[in-house]
């Protein structure tokens, strides 16, 4: 919470001074918190700020992060197809700006959906593909884990197994082209 008072602080900084880009950032980290703390129609709204800002400026990094932000709270309160478009585009614009760390954070989304959806299996896959990566930054890691960790106390031993064998066998480039193609069908 104290995170969440700091962010709302600062975007009213951001705010008095014009500066549209840090309002965003403000909106879209507290997003994070809020989402973090289980406040998922506040994780919404905060990201909907937060890319409203973004795309006001065309800040393509604060879009992409915001998209993200929008599909882990939609994945939370239930609506797939909001979080099937939102992360899938985050993932695209992610992939063509080459920025890893958000094509990590993308997919980590897209990993918690499976998992709200029922599929564990490939939820695990994907999440340990990601959270395990070397270029996933730690404050992204914290948004996916607890989905991980839920996972793993109610997996099989043998596929979780199977899983950790899969993500550690598949490249990051590989594993996109796989999500890129099953959000297209």
């Amino acid at each position: 919470r104290t995170a969440q008072r700091f962010h709302l602080s600062a975007q009213g900084l951001f705010t008095s001074v014009g500066d549209v880009g840090g309002t965003g950032y403000a909106f879209s980290r507290s997003s994070m918190s809020a989402y973090c703390l289980g406040d998922y129609a506040e994780a919404l709204r905060l990201a909907r700020a937060g890319y409203e800002a973004f795309n006001s400026v065309n800040h393509r990094w604060g879009v992409i992060s915001a998209l993200c932000r929008l599909g882990f709270a939609a994945a939370a309160l239930g609506d797939v197809e909001a979080a099937r478009r939102d992360l899938g585009r985050a993932l695209e614009l992610a992939e063509r700006g080459q920025a890893q760390s958000l094509v990590l954070h993308a997919l980590s989304g897209l990993g918690v959906l499976l998992a709200r959806q029922g599929n564990d299996a490939r939820a695990a896959e994907l999440l340990i593909a990601t959270l395990e990566h070397p270029g996933m930054p730690a404050t992204y890691r914290m948004v996916a884990q607890p989905t991980l960790d839920a996972i793993e106390a109610r997996l099989a031993p043998e596929a979780l197994e199977a899983a950790r064998k899969a993500a550690a066998s598949a490249d990051l480039e590989t594993l996109v082209d796989a999500v890129l193609r099953d959000l297209a069908t």
